[in-house]
């Protein structure tokens, strides 16, 4: 028997919510405002702003200034505005070195800040750190026992988070959202980490251990997620509704906003760069822990590409980068081959990702981009033009201020309570 669908139908509530987060976005937007004021540009009755006030006034998300409006006759009007005080979010981004948090305001500015290193047990059964960041056996897989809790695998996580909500507490008033970041896929909307391999974390229902622990509204969400929303709110993202943020790291991933709106697919898996496959005989290779694209240009990648073109370069990963590019500064043959090569190959990663998507804004980020000093893009868009239908404009970001910026931003929409109509 074929069972048909009841048409999902908003309920009072649900118009309420979506009412609220547009008098909030209008008031971020255009600071203090009248309720007339308000009323105008949010589109919305007089009567529904003045009762949706007084709810945002009794959660503490908006204030009622003393000083009243200029009037041009009558009772002068009272200015509306928001209270980006009244609560805090905290939001963290996992790495494979390190875990980075923050605790903000409701405006997205930094409270407080806190990192903390992986560590993991070693096979003996003696705890101790991973490694420090830049070093060779630094990360969660460096060392580990065969047996993995989840205790294990989340427990610098924890701790960092518990710092940040102990510090909130204290200084600023307990946070009202969390979001955090993670290097891998994230299935969907209930916070089940898959396909994680930075951290080589198997699945993990990271969001639900997380709503438990700490009783607020929780979003985990993909890294190079994050970085798109980030970018989003940047002055050279204005306007634009279609845009990616490319990140070639020890994974190459892209997060994706398409007329305005993060585009995750089906199962989270949208974006996941690393994939794609460059020949036809990517299609003898199963599906394993590095995709075709990664194995040429991921960080563990270039630097085995710098070994193998023989150029003499030392230290941590980013500063043989950093030295290839010197290198080719100075003319060294082999480290110009390789540059080019590489510039070849992201410059293929972004032609196929733009005349798939249209977006048009593409932002850069990853070791590569950044040790470059600027020659990569130019060299990309050089490479693109003439070859494909409308070249995206790029830019290159830092991920790992992004990220954060990005978490932040998603964890005041969740304080919010925010809720959007989507198609």
């Amino acid at each position: 028997m074929t069972q048909t669908r009841t048409p999902a139908t908003a309920t009072t509530q649900t118009v309420a919510q979506v009412n609220q987060t547009v008098l909030l976005e209008v008031l971020r937007r255009h600071g203090t405002l009248s309720r007339q004021r308000l009323a105008t540009e949010s589109g919305l009755s007089t009567a529904t702003v003045h009762r949706l006030v007084e709810v945002l006034r009794a959660a503490g998300l908006v204030e009622v200034e003393a000083e009243r409006a200029p009037s041009s006759g009558g009772r002068p009007p009272q200015l509306i505005r928001y209270n980006a005080r009244a609560q805090t979010v905290l939001a963290v981004a996992m790495r494979p070195r390190r875990i980075v948090g923050v605790v903000t305001d409701l405006d997205g500015t930094v409270l407080h800040e806190a990192e903390h290193y992986w560590e993991f047990a070693a096979g003996s059964g003696s705890a101790g750190p991973a490694g420090q960041a830049g070093s060779p056996g630094a990360g969660p897989a460096a060392e580990r026992p065969r047996e993995i809790t989840a205790a294990d695998l989340t427990g610098p996580l924890l701790a960092l988070l518990d710092g940040l909500r102990g510090w909130a507490g204290r200084h600023a008033g307990e946070p009202r959202a969390l979001v955090a970041g993670v290097p891998g896929v994230v299935r969907d909307r209930t916070g089940l980490v898959e396909f994680a391999s930075a951290l080589d974390w198997p699945g993990l229902r990271l969001g639900a251990l997380l709503q438990e622990r700490y009783g607020v509204p929780v979003a985990v969400e993909s890294n190079v997620n994050l970085v798109a929303l980030a970018v989003q709110r940047t002055e050279a993202a204005a306007g634009v509704g279609d845009l990616a943020a490319v990140v070639v790291g020890i994974e190459v991933g892209a997060g994706i906003v398409l007329d305005g709106r993060l585009h995750r697919g089906r199962l989270g898996s949208a974006g996941a760069l690393g994939s794609l496959m460059s020949g036809r005989d990517a299609l003898d290779r199963p599906l394993g822990r590095t995709g075709d694209t990664q194995a040429r240009i991921g960080d563990h990648a270039v630097d085995r590409r710098i070994t193998e073109a023989g150029l003499s370069v030392s230290g941590s990963p980013a500063e043989r980068v950093g030295e290839l590019f010197r290198l080719g500064r100075d003319g060294n043959p082999a480290a110009l081959r390789l540059i080019d090569e590489l510039t070849d190959d992201l410059a293929l990663l972004v032609a196929n990702l733009s005349v798939v998507l249209g977006p048009e804004l593409v932002a850069l980020g990853g070791r590569l981009f950044w040790e470059s000093g600027g020659l990569l893009p130019a060299a990309i868009e050089s490479r693109l033009q003439g070859r494909i239908p409308a070249p995206p404009r790029l830019m290159v970001v830092h991920t790992t201020t992004t990220e954060l910026v990005g978490a932040a931003a998603a964890a005041v929409r969740l304080a919010d309570g925010a809720t959007f109509i989507t198609r």
